[in-house]
């Protein structure tokens, strides 16, 4: 079980939308995450995805954590799943992964991680920040690409 949670915490497609998945113990869970975490429960599971990400090569140079920084993700994400599964959603947990396997571990913690960016692009910044690009987009060249009026 040790493996799966932590394979399903390093597979969160934060930028991604999960597929939709109609069931209702997935759901239940879902909305037992949505209920049980705060908006500083959110930016910390952002704070300990955009971390792991800064890991690699190619964008280590971009964020500058150090390992107290990290460690204290680690700690602050790992008490956060451990109060989700054990304590506040277990119940639910429990009846999910009856029903639907292992599998259903990924898709609940996949949209933990959509509530946990959708916390972030509510701040103003980060929005602006996103739309950055659009200032070198050439509007002519997409609206032909794409063939709009």
């Amino acid at each position: 079980m040790k493996k799966l949670a932590l394979a399903a915490l390093l597979a969160l497609p934060v930028l991604a939308p999960a597929p939709a998945v109609a069931n209702a113990d997935i759901e239940a869970t879902q909305a037992c995450f949505a209920d049980n975490t705060s908006g500083r429960d959110r930016k910390a599971l952002a704070r300990w995805v955009f971390l792991a990400m800064a890991a690699h090569p190619e964008i280590q140079a971009l964020a500058n954590a150090g390992s107290a920084e990290n460690e204290a993700a680690d700690r602050e994400m790992a008490a956060l799943f451990m109060r989700l599964v054990a304590e506040d959603c277990n119940a639910q947990m429990k009846r999910m992964l009856a029903s639907q396997g292992p599998e259903s571990f990924k898709t609940a913690f996949e949209y933990l991680g959509q509530l946990a960016m959708a916390e972030l692009m509510a701040n103003p910044s980060v929005g602006a920040r996103f739309s950055g690009f659009e200032k070198f987009v050439d509007t002519d060249r997409l609206q032909g690409a794409l063939q709009l009026p």
